[in-house]
């Protein structure tokens, strides 16, 4: 078990278009055939659901919970339940993280009712959160946020590791476009987010770069984080990728951010995060792409346009991709991340998941491709990107 641990990702969406119920048995049944038939360990298992509203989710989410702990017991994958509507007539779809047993071992565990996992090869270990999160009408999106970032922290703490171990996160912020009227000022949920999230780097991250990341609306109130953990090896590379057509998102200017800071702050706070980071180790690599959207610079291209904007998105991440790009960041990369392992395609009207769907399996042909209705974190985008690639 030597060298770099490389995932393999699975879409599972239900065998029946009855209840959600019904559809949440039938994916949970065959992530249990997968992981048998194919040797296969789940690291994290991704939940995206259509809900009415909050009780319609509690009672999702107490179903899945129920199924994942009743199905693997002490054995449980880190879960969580996004409230983002796959396409139809699916009420439920999971994105899945493998590893081949083979490949890696892993240790599954639980701190405060919260699943995590490690992933341990021979020479370093990835360790896996997923719904780090307070999802609840009575928090504001500030406070939720603190509740999400203290429980991740805590679970850090309880692993031995912190937020400089942090790879990548997804962020999911509830109605994050939404502006709110708090002490006089209009706040936007994603920049009450993000000043949370700088809060927290600048006390617990002391490395000079951040994880790669998506920031992304769910239907309704509350933050999850998910999270993307490494330790070990200390040939193991993990570099900091930019993007040559984007600017970094933690240079964005004032005019790209929305509303009013909060009473304490002089300024918004730009969204912490790389365009991707490159994982090397030896002859072999992963690239971890964050959330990437039809932004040139720091503005915004292809106005009302989806298809544009979805052409563009992808011309984003080739360039990011591309091995002239890796090798100037990273001159001593050996194989270059060249095979997509997963997109996921976050699409913000629903209407529109088939224009964008078949831009992106022209492009991406098989790759295993997960779609959701989600708001982006401006107004005027319409699709965002997120991937992975290895060598």
């Amino acid at each position: 078990m030597m060298g770099l641990i490389t995932p393999v990702y699975k879409i599972i969406t239900p065998e029946n278009s009855s209840s959600f119920e019904n559809q949440w048995t039938s994916c949970l049944q065959q992530l249990i055939n997968i992981s048998a038939r194919d040797a296969l360990n789940p690291f994290r298992v991704n939940v995206f659901v259509k809900s009415s509203g909050y009780e319609d989710y509690n009672a999702q989410m107490a179903l899945v919970e129920a199924g994942m702990k009743r199905e693997f017991g002490a054995q449980c994958p880190p879960f969580g339940v996004v409230m983002q509507e796959p396409d139809d007539p699916y009420l439920v779809t999971l994105e899945v993280g493998f590893v081949e047993k083979q490949v890696a071992t892993i240790e599954y565990g639980q701190f405060q009712q919260q699943p995590y996992c490690i992933v341990k090869s021979d020479n370093y270990q990835e360790y896996w959160t997923v719904g780090s999160q307070k999802v609840s009408r009575d928090a504001d999106i500030s406070e939720s946020s603190e509740i999400a970032f203290s429980a991740l922290n805590g679970l850090y703490n309880h692993l031995g590791i912190s937020f400089n171990n942090t790879v990548r996160q997804w962020n999911y912020v509830g109605e994050i476009l939404n502006v709110e009227q708090i002490d006089g000022r209009e706040r936007q949920h994603y920049q009450m987010f993000n000043e949370v999230r700088s809060k927290y780097y600048k006390e617990y991250r002391t490395c000079t770069d951040f994880p790669a990341a998506t920031g992304i609306g769910m239907l309704h109130g509350g933050v999850s984080i998910d999270s993307f953990s490494v330790a070990g090896n200390q040939h193991l590379n993990i570099i900091p990728i930019s993007n040559p057509v984007q600017s970094e998102s933690y240079k964005y200017g004032q005019t790209v951010l929305v509303g009013a800071p909060g009473c304490s702050l002089k300024q918004n706070q730009p969204p912490q995060f790389e365009r991707a980071k490159l994982i090397s180790l030896g002859d072999q690599s992963r690239l971890i792409i964050s959330g990437t959207a039809s932004i040139k610079g720091q503005e915004t291209v292809g106005l009302g346009d989806v298809e544009e904007q979805t052409r563009i998105t992808i011309e984003n991440i080739e360039a990011l991709a591309s091995p002239e790009n890796l090798k100037r960041q990273f001159p001593q990369l050996g194989a270059v991340p060249s095979r997509y392992s997963y997109i996921r395609v976050y699409v913000k009207h629903k209407k529109d998941f088939g224009k964008v769907r078949n831009i992106c399996t022209d492009f991406y042909g098989q790759v295993p491709a997960m779609y959701v209705v989600a708001d982006i974190c401006r107004d005027n985008l319409l699709v965002e990107i997120e991937a992975e690639l290895i060598s």
